[in-house]
């Protein structure tokens, strides 16, 4: 009994090993046709000519009959699958493109997610969803994942916004945000958040006085020419409020995972 146990993780683990790497062909095969070997101009001119889309999805095919060559006979039905899909994304992307033009980066995210998918599809339909998966993904530990995710990105600006309420209505300082990017500064404390988080769960303490250190050395220039003690204040105010929401939520969640484990 104990040696089927042993034949079977030996074939769950085999099984495993391939569909990784068949997935990881698959994924090089598309980083080299979306980024490496699709010039700027394909891009542009796609958009109204199909010849360029075309060239496009044979190049993709092409390359994935390369990666895939010592096994083209028992992949070439999902390679074509592939390139279909592939045809239809762009399409549809070509086609949002024209309906929503001053959304690229959320078009490029949608475009990049769903080539992906159709990756993971693939490899999914060649080997089976393994076992144990779903079970991880609703795990104890995936949720406070999820939760921490939300709370730094969603639920902080928030909580910064309405903190910050009282002074966003005085002029002086409304003035000096509209010479800023839009949204700039939530993009940038949303990121330097989850690094924050990250550092923690990695324990890589010091990473957060780098990271403190380096973003207080590129405002230390427009402290120092708005001479305004109100917008420093507004500024440190922020930024401390920001590091100190993301290490309370990292160490929340570094001590409920070793709870859990």
């Amino acid at each position: 009994m104990e040696q089927v146990k042993q034949s079977n993780s030996l074939l769950h683990g085999t099984i495993n090993e391939k569909m990784l790497t068949l997935f990881l062909k698959l994924l090089l095969a598309h980083l080299l046709g979306d980024f490496v070997l699709q010039p700027r101009s394909w891009v542009l001119k796609r958009r109204d000519n199909v010849f360029y889309l075309l060239l496009h999805i044979l190049v993709h095919v092409l390359i994935l009959a390369v990666v895939l060559y010592p096994s083209l006979p028992q992949y070439g039905l999902l390679i074509l699958a592939i390139g279909s899909a592939h045809l239809a994304v762009d399409s549809l992307k070509i086609w949002w493109e024209k309906l929503w033009p001053y959304r690229p980066v959320f078009l490029f995210a949608l475009d990049q997610f769903l080539h992906l998918l159709v990756l993971v599809a693939v490899t999914f339909y060649c080997f089976g969803v393994p076992s144990g998966w779903w079970q991880y993904l609703l795990s104890d530990q995936a949720i406070l994942v999820v939760i921490a995710f939300l709370l730094i990105a969603v639920v902080t600006p928030i909580f910064l916004r309405v903190f910050f309420g009282k002074w966003n209505q005085e002029d002086e300082l409304s003035n000096k945000r509209k010479d800023t990017l839009i949204d700039a500064g939530m993009l940038i404390g949303i990121m330097e958040r989850l690094i924050i988080v990250l550092f923690i769960q990695v324990g890589f303490l010091s990473g957060i006085g780098f990271l403190l250190a380096a973003k207080s050395i590129f405002r230390f220039g427009d402290l120092k020419n708005a001479k305004d003690t109100k917008f420093t204040e507004y500024v440190l105010v922020g930024t401390l409020a920001s590091f100190t929401v993301a290490i309370v939520v990292g160490y929340l969640l570094r001590l409920s995972l070793k709870y859990i484990s």
